[in-house]
């Protein structure tokens, strides 16, 4: 990778899409793109599936493309952590193959691709991963820089029951200049991905003083933690309450809560 190039990793929510790209410059647009971006899919273990996935070159180049899979995880601050296929704990990938792994996608075209997956028996719960692809690097006229495009379809495959679960295990306060800064510890207990949402109830005695919306949409992954990191207006001297409230799609709310003192 030369020194002049940039990575940015953009996850987006709504939509599922996973973009890992550099590029040169800042402002160029990608022309690369896949669908399904994200899969989610019930498996019968023991029975090979098909996935077909289509990377699309909306160019008027043509590129070379290699796929590969890929294991991750999604740290405490919500960045991803990628690793060599087969090493996450709930990787899918050991079981996965793509074909084709390499080919010439001509401009304005679509290469059609196949990701055969066949899970073993004794699997239960949530496995993932994800297929890159990526375009061979471009060397600019006039300069040494190269630049490409990678794009990723990201899979969760379920087999048997889906359980929902998770606890607040920390929240810690900091004063701030401005406010205080809430910090909610959340731990997925369940075998499966989850999007969190909630609230921080900030309690002077028994009534509620101010109410703090907490970022929504905070993915954690199966076996994974996240840090929500939430702020509030400055309070009056006192002793107050946090009362954190998460809903992260299952039958009840998690909650906790700490003491804390503004001076």
């Amino acid at each position: 990778m030369t020194g002049g190039m940039k990575r940015y990793f953009r996850a987006l929510v709504a939509t599922a899409l996973v973009v890992l790209a550099t590029a040169y410059p800042a402002t160029a647009d990608l022309s690369l793109d896949v669908a399904p971006a994200k899969i989610e899919m019930q498996v019968t273990p023991g029975t090979p599936q098909t996935i077909p996935i289509t990377v699309r070159n909306s160019s008027a180049s043509p590129m070379h493309i290699q796929a590969t899979l890929v294991d991750y995880k999604v740290g405490p601050g919500g960045d991803y952590i990628f690793s060599k296929p087969g090493t996450d704990r709930f990787s899918l990938s050991k079981w996965a193959t793509v074909n084709p792994r390499e080919f010439d996608i001509p401009p304005n075209s679509f290469q059609l691709v196949r990701m055969t997956i066949n899970v073993p028996h004794g699997i239960s719960g949530e496995y993932s991963g994800i297929a890159f692809f990526q375009t061979r690097p471009l060397r600019h006229q006039g300069g040494g820089i190269s630049f490409s495009e990678r794009v990723a379809s990201k899979v969760y495959l379920y087999s048997g029951a889906i359980r929902l679960d998770g606890a607040v295990d920390d929240i810690a306060v900091k004063q701030t200049p401005i406010g205080q800064r809430f910090l909610i510890g959340f731990k997925n207990t369940g075998n499966a991905h989850l999007y969190l949402n909630g609230r921080i109830e900030i309690r002077k005695g028994s009534d509620v003083v101010a109410r703090v919306q907490l970022p929504q949409q905070q993915l954690v992954e199966r076996g994974g933690r996240r840090i929500i990191e939430a702020y509030s207006q400055k309070l009056p001297a006192g002793r107050y309450t946090a009362l954190a409230l998460i809903d992260f799609g299952g039958p009840n709310l998690a909650g906790g809560q700490t003491s804390f003192v503004v001076k």
